[in-house]
Formats: structure tokens, sequence, C-alpha cells
């Protein structure tokens, strides 16, 4: 009778450690989200175009990619800044953060290089972007389109 009586105890005993760890694994949910919303600009934009194709790669996997189309840059981070949007990820264009954003805003890269659209009235033509009266520009690649208007020095 004494041999029985171990089994009896540990059999029981490891059913409820088991039952405690899958209900903790299922209230703590260790894994990363199933499901992640990003804003992309505009719809049919380059942005959109590849928030549409890494929702195509995610679903692979099981991962739901909801695509918020907005109007532009400023309202795409107007949407990460909202916590109640929903939004945690957004692809737009550089240049229209706010002071403070930088807390909370973080750049995980490039995906496509976007041309910039410089409009000037005068009578005087530049040949140059510094003349434009702009001062410290930063560009990733220089020698890319509109070249001769950043000549390297």
């Amino acid at each position: 009778m004494w041999p029985r009586l171990p089994l009896v105890i540990v059999i029981p005993l490891a059913a409820i450690v088991l039952a405690v760890l899958y209900v903790t694994y299922r209230l703590v949910d260790p894994l990363p989200p199933r499901h992640l919303a990003i804003a992309a600009g505009m719809a049919g934009s380059g942005y959109d175009n590849f928030a549409r194709q890494y929702a195509r790669i995610l679903a692979r996997d099981g991962v739901g990619l909801e695509v918020r189309n907005a109007a532009g840059a400023v309202e795409d981070l107007n949407l990460l800044r909202d916590g109640a949007s929903g939004v945690q990820a957004a692809l737009t264009a550089l240049g229209f953060t706010r002071t403070g954003d930088e807390d909370t805003l973080y750049s995980l890269g490039g995906v496509f290089d976007a041309p910039i659209f410089i409009f000037y009235r005068n009578a005087e033509p530049i040949t140059q972007f510094v003349q434009s009266g702009a001062s410290a520009y930063r560009l990733a690649r220089r020698e890319r389109l509109y070249a001769h208007l950043f000549p390297r020095s």
C-alpha cells in the first residue's frame, strides 16, 4: 500500500502545477502581440504599399497587421502620440516631430528614399541647396536623386 501513496499524491500535484502554469501562461501572455496597427499615410501611397506588404508577410506567421491610412506624415505622428488610437508604428516622412517626441518616438530605419521638393520664388536661380537659406541639413545619400543640388564638399 505504501508504494501507491506517492503516486496518489504526485499525479494530482503534477496536474495542479501544470494547470497553474497553463493559466499563468494564458493570462500573462509572454509572447509578442498577435495584432498590430500601423499608420501608413494616404491610401495608394508608397508607405501604404509597404505596409500592406508587411501585412501579408506577418499574416504568414499568424500576426494581424491593421493598416490605418492617414492624410500624411503629421497625422501619422499624431496617431502615434495618441495612446487611445491603438497605433503602435508608422511609416512616415522625417522632419515632423515635436519637442519631447525623442522620449517616446523611435526611428527604426528607412524604408525607401523619397525626393525632396523645394518650391522657390525669386528671380535669382538656385544652383545649390545652401543658397535657399537653409543651414544645417544632413542628407543620408547625397549621390542619389538631385545630386546636382547637393555638391560634395
